[in-house]
């Protein structure tokens, strides 16, 4: 289950203070959206959306931008098979998805959130409810 196997890994890993906003950004997600599934979170599987995978790999991207997608489209996938939120530290893959959105609309109102990057506010978002910010959306022209 990659999900899972990027929830353990992320998680189990606070080296830096860095690290430790980015767990109390992950639990307080976890603590949110139990609250906004009705007190519990189902950790499902989520196949492998062939279509999309298809579609990137024939975009004519360098091997490595193809790569580096591939590495974090568990993560896009999940978010359109539940809330269209990603929340990852990875900015160069959010650019990297932001660029394609128009070979792949499907993808545009997926919300990418870096957890260090809005820090408090982030914080403050998730606790509200965690509604979607256009401006966070990959088709949105902030990259």
């Amino acid at each position: 289950m990659d999900i899972q196997r990027e929830w353990d890994y992320n998680v189990l890993r606070a080296d830096t203070p860095t690290d430790q906003r980015r767990i109390r950004f992950l639990l307080a997600w976890m603590v949110a959206m139990t609250r906004r599934k009705g007190g519990e979170v189902i950790r499902q599987h989520v196949s492998h959306n062939e279509t999309l995978r298809t579609k990137i790999n024939h975009l004519g991207l360098a091997e490595a931008s193809r790569q580096e997608i591939s590495e974090d489209l568990h993560l896009i996938e999940a978010a359109l098979a539940f809330d269209s939120i990603v929340i990852s530290r990875d900015d160069s893959v959010r650019v990297l998805l932001s660029s394609v959105t128009g070979s792949c609309p499907e993808i545009k109102k997926v919300v990418w959130c870096n957890p260090v990057e809005l820090g408090e506010e982030g914080l403050d978002w998730l606790r509200a409810g965690a509604r979607t910010v256009k401006a966070w959306q990959l088709g949105s022209r902030r990259a």
